[in-house]
């Protein structure tokens, strides 16, 4: 064809170049240079018999697909090169979390482009929509380069690609970490919180986008918790945010409110209670409801009288509330993604044991946990085995800050409960009335206290071992009283069971000990000692969430009994940006 000879011998002519200047947008024949969009030519005689072909050829120019990548797999190269030599990793005035990531990526890939290739145009877009969304779930997109994620989309022209395309893949691999495992560590943190989940693999992750036919925003999705109550928690935190709190009135802090008393302070609870209104300064038995209903569901001990604690909640305004969910959000992030078909959850701020078996709570009860200065900490075992009838080991710790004070005091009382000592370097158990107390350094304690199996024992009739470094494991107690109380944190650390019983049948039979199960009870009351070995352990998880959900899909609120809430929260505000 005619015209493909001319256009091959233009391109032959441009490599040799004869004559004039040679142009990137120039084709040159024999004899006449024509540059395509200009009006010049060195052979004017031809420029009008020409023209046609020079405006098809300036068509077909214009439709070739142009690089707009051209360079950048060597501008990221320079820049990761520079950061493996040592430089601070700072590009466009903003830091890279995750640098050594960042840059194994591109070398795994020659360092080509992730996010303006060409072909997939609309990945920044789609970050920058689920770096958006998961503000919903408590983030901070300025923490994650949402800002000049923002201005490559609206302002293309004027934008550093190389800057874009790295913090683009950093702000990815700083989702998946903290949608996965959470924005502040937990261990730092909170030195009581031992169940930490695994770390993500963000490059896994970024791979799996590259390779497969999933969004960007489907990727991200995947990694946060897939537990209901977490999708419960997220819906009340957007109906908060929606909708405000009912209540604007607070009531200050000051004495003790009671039923018949008078206050001002009395207005302002009946306005906080029972709605706006004129109302007297009387303490009526009808408010005297209101404040029980209103403790019940708080779950605080639910007298009708309005001290601090209960304050507390009332007066929590709508930041707090967002604050507590947000608290509660980061929590579900640092558990195990999957959780086993069946597993017991003890949750220490609501007080109570849930057993869920593929998904469902099929068994519930109420527990005692640990005092705010022995607080029962957060980590999950497995329980392998259950004694019946048990002695207490009395911890040193306990030995010495609690009973050897009442030892020095009335030793007698204690041999009456059963607690006998070994002296170190002995083998045999004495009764306690034996030793003089009096002399006993507590700084150098050389004595293993127990208490034998009875009615008195710390432990109750039945423990349920998952042993563990922290020395915490459930069981049942004495004090059974307590169990009427709201809030519960009267153990040394460990777990008071209300019903021990039910929980060793359910094991036994789970485990496919039916006869065991059934026999349990005539074991307790001949007070031998019997140890239940299970086939199948089951997890155990002991966690602390202060917003939970209940059977009915409704997000209660509980007092952050340990104080836990308040730095969480604290550090999620504070968590670093961009």
């Amino acid at each position: 064809m005619k015209l493909s000879k001319n256009i091959s011998i233009a391109n032959q002519a441009a490599e040799s170049g004869p004559t004039g200047s040679a142009s990137v947008n120039a084709f040159k024949f024999p004899g006449c240079a024509y540059a395509l969009f200009t009006n010049t030519a060195e052979c004017l005689p031809r420029r009008k018999a020409m023209r046609p072909l020079f405006m098809f050829l300036g068509v077909c120019f214009l439709a070739m697909p142009i690089d707009a990548t051209a360079g950048l797999d060597q501008s990221i190269r320079t820049f990761l090169e520079a950061l493996d030599a040592g430089a601070t990793p700072v590009i466009a005035g903003r830091t890279l979390y995750n640098p050594r990531q960042v840059s194994k990526i591109y070398r795994d890939r020659n360092h080509q482009p992730i996010w303006f290739n060409g072909l997939t145009s609309k990945r920044i877009p789609d970050l920058l929509a689920a770096i958006r969304e998961s503000a919903d779930h408590g983030f901070i997109p300025a923490n994650y380069h949402a800002s000049i994620l923002a201005r490559s989309i609206t302002d293309e022209s004027r934008i550093d690609k190389t800057a874009v395309e790295l913090l683009a893949t950093d702000a990815f691999l700083e989702q998946a970490r903290h949608r996965s495992i959470g924005v502040v560590s937990p261990v730092k943190l909170d030195p009581e919180w031992h169940l930490i989940p695994p770390e993500v693999d963000g490059v896994a992750q970024l791979n799996e986008l590259l390779e497969g036919n999933m969004s960007v925003e489907q990727v991200l999705d995947n990694l946060w918790p897939k537990a209901p109550e977490y999708q419960l928690l997220l819906k009340q935190r957007a109906y908060i945010l929606e909708f405000g709190e009912p209540e604007a009135v607070t009531v200050p802090r000051g004495p003790l409110l009671k039923p018949g008393q008078t206050s001002d302070r009395v207005v302002l609870l009946k306005q906080r209670l029972l709605g706006p209104g004129e109302y007297d300064n009387i303490y009526y038995e009808t408010l005297k409801t209101a404040v029980i209903e209103f403790q019940r569901s708080a779950g605080l001990e639910a007298d009708g009288i309005v001290g601090a604690t209960t304050l507390e909640v009332m007066n929590a305004d709508l930041f707090s509330w967002i604050d507590r969910i947000d608290a509660n959000l980061e929590r579900w992030r640092w558990l195990p993604q999957e959780t086993p078909d069946t597993y017991i959850r003890v949750n220490l701020a609501s007080f109570s044991l849930r057993i869920h078996e593929s998904g469902q709570e099929t068994l519930g009860m109420d527990v005692i946990v640990g005092k705010p200065y022995r607080r029962s900490p957060v980590f999950s075992e497995l329980l392998r085995y259950m004694v019946v009838n048990p002695s207490w080991n009395v911890p040193n710790t306990i030995a010495v800050e609690d009973k050897l004070p009442l030892l020095k005091k009335d030793p007698q009382a204690l041999k009456s409960q059963g607690y006998e000592v070994r002296v170190g370097g002995q083998k045999e158990f004495r009764d306690v009335d034996t030793v003089d107390w009096s002399k006993v350094n507590p700084n150098k304690f050389p004595y293993l206290l127990r208490q034998r199996p009875g009615d008195f024992n710390a432990l109750g009739r039945i423990k349920f071992m998952l042993p563990n470094v922290h020395a915490i494991y459930l069981h049942d107690t004495p004090t059974r009283h307590l169990f009427a109380k709201q809030e519960r944190v009267f153990s040394s650390g460990c777990i008071r069971l209300s019903e021990p019983i039910v929980l060793a049948r359910w094991l036994l039979n789970n485990d496919g000990q039916a006869d065991k199960a059934a026999g349990i009870t005539k074991v307790i009351q001949l007070g031998e000692t019997t140890t239940y070995h299970l086939k199948r352990p089951i997890p155990v998880y002991i966690v602390y969430f202060t917003a939970f959900s209940n059977n009915s899909g409704e997000v209660i609120f509980r007092r952050d009994i340990y104080q836990r809430d308040t730095a969480l929260a604290r550090a999620l505000q504070e968590s670093r940006q961009s």
